[in-house]
């Protein structure tokens, strides 16, 4: 709770610091949305101004006390602009009492799932958001790791986490989504409220905060919400720019906000294009084409300007800038043609319909309403056959607002601006890949749109009655699969060991690495919760690097001496992702003279003198069969391994439930 506790005092010193950057453009908005952008601002130059710290030799030893007191002068910052504000707090009554409620029923939600520790649904928090950052600390400095390839993503936000884990461990880290989240939605509450009155702040920021997925990831090390909040917020700038372009104020926001955007997530380059695209046109037909060019060129520069830091450490590190995309025309170390096909298929593999058709134009609208009604499809996992967690819906109020005010006909150059942006966008997500949260940078201008519907459409009645059903239905979902499990750790009726044991397959194995492995290094099969881990560690599977020469390995020997010479001295299996096809399971642990079929502890775990059996070796036919698959050779490892067992040049150290340690000999 301390480390919670210690990243929120952080993010209000933030304030102050985004308040010395943009405090020059923000005179005259509502005070709602300027403290909350001033936070987001100060939180983004922070994260930013941490890469620079980070890649110095020890920066990440001695860098805190840089950034610390930086966001320290930010507190003086705070109270000088507070102090001139002469602000009250009015006491929330009535329906204004059932918002507050409301919100703050789902931040503590929020909040609970800061304090309780990641679990399996938690993915890529285990896998990488926080995985990256924890080795970053552990060299002391920002390096390249080789072998996660999402390390090569824009981290802005990650490089929070950095200082996060180091002051309260993964709630530390966490903590700053709740805190993106409460600044994101005190900034819509602000611009609902300015430009559309009533109780439209309130709606919008109910709204944001009962987004089924925001709701879930401000709990989590996924950097989504932050990224959506950074892109929506760029596209809400622009928007009010283009409807009014007498003051350049909301155009160098707005090309901060992206940029922030671009720095934390790719897909920022797609709302940066969108946004571009939409002003040269709006501007074209207003005034001329060169006012139009002008000004999507100055809002390209200064965002790709704040990006670009990111970028620039891509193409050193790799040679491509948008690494591992776009393998095509850029490139890329550790990468090649066959990983980047299987990394673009991943890609495209969510959304409606089969996979020979989502991507066709006649799918387009049942892409977009699918986000709604069978959001399954759009997140993981099994999403192919809409099996995906429900929390990663966007729910119904946002796709409901942009409709209603499409088919109003009193939109203004805002609403139209917005509006355009967001169906650029989503031709882009259709193209592209079709996955929910990659749609948080438009929920964010949409829930502004929902407030102001609410108080301005005829229709916006219909549009209340979905916002409450949807706050309610996204707070039940989210207590009945998250909160009161996870309640059940945080007031210490489980142990953090107890909770992850039971709910991550790689817990209890992690623990015996970590002590099995001295002075050695573990190659991770099918597993990629590194993050567990207290000793050096790489993800072995072949679409996830070209480090381990798997295509001139053919048998056990060149397997266990390409591994020596990498300096692996483990090797550890996850039986759990591969039993597909149970057959093939038996066939493989056959071939390495290992069998797991009815040997199971009551504990679910394996004795290693259970799981000796008779070694029935692959014979050249099936071999040769495998191998002349095109698609086997992502399992090529299989082989390989179960070779260099079968000649005990690799030995069994221990069975678990769901995987088996090995030792190389």
């Amino acid at each position: 709770m301390v480390g919670v506790l210690i990243t929120l005092l952080f993010a209000v010193g933030a304030i102050g610091v985004g308040h010395f950057i943009v405090g020059r453009w923000t005179d005259g908005l509502d005070l709602a949305e300027a403290v909350g952008v001033h936070g987001i601002v100060g939180l983004g130059a922070l994260g930013l101004l941490t890469l620079f710290v980070g890649l110095l030799p020890d920066g990440l030893k001695w860098g805190l006390l840089v950034v610390g007191a930086i966001d320290l002068a930010g507190y003086v910052n705070v109270a000088k602009a507070f102090q001139a504000a002469k602000f009250k707090i009015a006491k929330p009554d009535g329906p204004r009492l059932l918002f507050v409620m409301a919100i703050g029923v789902a931040c503590l939600f929020a909040l609970v799932g800061v304090l309780a520790p990641s679990d399996v649904l938690d993915w890529d928090t285990l896998a990488y958001h926080l995985a990256v950052p924890k080795l970053w600390l552990e060299a002391g400095q920002i390096q390249f790791v080789p072998y996660i390839h999402q390390s090569n993503f824009p981290f802005t936000v990650e490089s929070l986490y950095i200082w996060g884990l180091r002051w309260g461990g993964e709630s530390g880290a966490k903590a700053f989504s709740l805190a993106f989240l409460i600044f994101g939605g005190v900034s819509v509450f602000g611009i609902a409220r300015s430009r559309y009155e009533g109780l439209a702040g309130w709606w919008a920021a109910l709204t944001l905060a009962t987004v089924p997925v925001v709701l879930w990831e401000s709990g989590t090390g996924y950097i989504d919400v932050a990224h959506g909040i950074y892109g929506g917020l760029g596209v809400v700038f622009a928007a009010r720019f283009i409807a009014d372009p007498s003051s350049r104020a909301p155009l160098w926001l707005a090309g901060m906000f992206l940029g922030f955007a671009a720095g934390t997530k790719y897909t920022g380059l797609q709302t940066i294009a969108a946004v571009c695209f939409v002003l040269f046109v709006a501007f074209s037909a207003r005034r001329a084409v060169t006012d139009g060019f002008k000004g999507a060129l100055l809002l390209g520069v200064v965002a790709m300007a704040v990006a670009c830091p990111w970028y620039v450490r891509n193409i050193v590190n790799t040679g491509n800038p948008v690494y591992p995309f776009f393998y095509e025309k850029f490139g890329g170390k550790n990468w090649d043609q066959k990983r980047a096909d299987v990394y673009r298929n991943e890609q495209q593999s969510f959304g409606a319909g089969s996979l020979q058709n989502r991507h066709k134009p006649a799918m387009m609208g049942e892409a977009v309403l699918g986000l709604a009604f069978q959001p399954g499809r759009y997140v993981n996992p099994d999403q192919e056959h809409g099996n995906g967690t429900p929390l990663g819906a966007i729910g119904v109020v946002v796709v409901a607002a942009a409709l209603l005010w499409m088919l109003s006909g009193i939109a203004g150059s805002f609403e139209v601006s917005i509006l355009g942006v967001v169906g650029l966008s989503m031709l882009m997500w259709f193209v592209l890949s079709q996955q929910s949260r990659y749609v948080i940078p438009l929920c964010v201008p949409l829930t502004v749109l929902a407030g102001g519907a609410i108080e301005r459409l005829k229709v916006g009645k219909v549009l209340l009655g979905l916002a409450i059903a949807q706050a309610g239905y996204s707070l039940y979902l989210v207590y009945s699969q998250r909160f009161q499990t996870q309640v059940q750790v945080v007031m210490g009726r489980y142990t953090p060991d107890e909770y992850q044991s039971q709910t991550i397959p790689f817990f209890d194995a992690s623990q015996t690495i970590n002590k099995e492995v001295d002075k050695g290094k573990v190659a991770l099969y099918d597993e990629v919760f590194g993050y567990l881990l207290d000793v050096p560690y790489m993800w072995a599977n072949p679409p996830h690097s070209t480090i381990i020469p798997y295509d001139s390995i053919n048998d056990g020997t060149a397997y266990v001496a390409a591994m020596k010479h990498l300096g692996f001295t483990h090797v550890y299996i996850s039986i759990s992702p591969v039993v597909k096809d149970r057959a093939f399971v038996k066939r493989w642990l056959a071939a390495m003279g290992l069998d797991l079929v009815g040997q199971r502890k009551e504990d679910g775990s394996v004795s290693l003198s259970a799981i000796e059996a008779l070694q029935v070796p692959f014979s050249e036919a099936e071999r040769k069969s495998m191998l002349d698959d095109p698609v086997f050779w992502q399992d090529k490892w299989m082989i390989v391994l179960a070779d260099a067992v079968a000649a005990k040049q690799v030995q069994p150290v221990q069975a678990f439930k769901n995987g088996i340690l090995f030792r190389i000999l």
